[in-house]
């Protein structure tokens, strides 16, 4: 029955679009909703001449840049549980002296969108707040609302594709390496819970990051609700946030007795993952991830404050002064990575894995937001330009429907190969190419 209702939707949807499409321009219906909502005549152009953010339009450029980024690493991990001719090549790549260093960069790339989420909402909430100094509770359910409309929707026309037509697609001899569970937990994607709940068995596994994401809009959001209401607290919530930032993920390493930082293991790699304690505990969870939004959100008070105060020439220095220190303390702890299979330190309640594992978590998601400040004060750039063209913006706006029917192409194309693969970097590129 879920199959016949997935047929009907889809050929719906194909229907409406066509006939918006006609519609749209040539009678008295081409100012109806359904014709403004679903003709392609219409909205194409406007996807690519509607107008940019009010402020700081490269950061969409940025979203879509690390999208891309995303995704070719997306493509290429499910390449490891496939039957391959060079083992002895994959092997020697994990045990190359600086694979712990890739392995790190790797595991904390998603701390960019992290980061980029906060500043993004952050800069948003503070330009209304100086706008409108009453706080009015309506503007933040304006604001869930309209996230969730954007969300939901085509979210749940792919989780309904995973329940029903997606056994079709993935038949074949390594059908039983890619299972998915929408069928069973479809429930907690909608309830953006997938995180926490069932996340050995996941309906679309890399979807974890839209519940943790949508977790920590709602603690942005109440932290904005405190400023707005008390702005005195203002300082006082920057402080405790860096705090919480610093303590709750080194917290959990100690509470939890996990690695500081994820290592490589190919007997969790050939699980997705799925049996490893530091990717069900610290990976997956809004909490472990608190400290890059919270960076987030502090540049964006920092932008706010500066902008208004007038003061980007006498401060842009220091931050530019931040930033390299920032990254230089980025490249000692993740280059520090490389030692961390020569330290034998017990994992068990260790203070070291604690401290080590939070500023490393941290420091990726500090230089984030001191980049992104920097770049935001910066007045003119050939740079910026760039991450500002509407090609970019394009992709931006495009990258959340990207990212949520990655899964479904990555592993459909992967069950469907018949021969063992040859492990190097054309057949990466080549996978990564029929993906796009």
């Amino acid at each position: 029955f879920g199959e016949y209702v997935f047929v009907f939707i889809a050929l719906l949807l194909i229907l409406i679009t066509c006939f918006a499409t006609w519609k749209d321009g040539n009678t008295d219906l081409s100012d109806s909703i359904i014709v403004q909502h679903f003709s392609m005549r219409r909205n194409i152009p406007r996807l690519w001449t509607a107008p940019k953010p009010s402020t700081l339009p490269f950061l969409e450029g940025l979203r879509a840049l690390g999208t891309l980024t995303i995704l070719i690493v997306h493509s290429q991990l499910p390449m490891i549980r496939m039957p391959v001719w060079n083992t002895e090549d994959l092997e020697a790549q994990a045990n190359h002296a600086i694979f712990p260093l890739i392995n790190s960069a790797n595991t904390h790339m998603i701390q960019f969108f992290f980061t980029l989420g906060g500043i993004v909402f952050g800069v948003s909430c503070l330009k209304h707040i100086e706008r409108s100094p009453s706080f009015r509770l309506a503007y933040f359910v304006d604001k869930l609302l309209r996230r969730l409309l954007r969300l939901v929707p085509a979210y749940a026309f792919i989780i309904l594709y995973q329940a029903t037509w997606y056994k079709r697609v993935k038949q074949g001899l390594l059908e039983y390496k890619f299972n998915d569970f929408c069928s069973e937990h479809w429930w907690t994607n909608l309830l953006f819970v997938n995180n926490y709940i069932h996340p050995t068995e996941p309906c679309l596994k890399f979807s974890w990051y839209l519940g943790a994401d949508l977790q920590l809009f709602l603690i942005g959001m109440a932290l904005l609700m405190v400023v707005w209401k008390y702005p005195m607290m203002k300082g006082f919530l920057m402080n405790s946030m860096i705090v919480a930032a610093l303590f709750i993920p080194g917290y959990i390493i100690y509470a939890t007795s996990t690695e500081s930082t994820m290592t490589f293991d190919m007997r969790h790699a050939l699980a997705e993952l799925r049996t490893y304690d530091h990717f069900l505990k610290f990976y997956l969870p809004s909490h472990t991830n608190i400290s890059s939004y919270f960076f987030g959100i502090i540049a964006a008070m920092c932008y706010t404050r500066i902008v208004k105060t007038g003061s980007q020439h006498q401060i842009q220095p220091l931050l530019k002064k931040g930033l390299v220190i920032s990254l230089v303390a980025l490249f000692a702890l993740n280059g520090f990575t490389t030692l961390l299979p020569f330290v034998n330190i017990k994992k068990e309640n260790s203070i070291f894995h604690a401290v080590y594992g939070s500023l490393l978590k941290c420091s990726w998601g500090c230089s984030y937001s001191l980049l992104f400040l920097v770049l935001s004060l910066q007045s003119k750039s050939h740079f910026l330009d760039v991450l500002s063209h509407n090609a970019l913006q394009l992709l931006a706006k495009i990258s959340y429907c990207v990212y949520i029917v990655q899964y479904s192409v990555i592993y459909g194309l992967y069950t469907n190969l018949h021969i063992p693969l040859i492990y190097g970097s054309f057949n990466m590129v080549r996978q990564f190419k029929s993906k796009i």
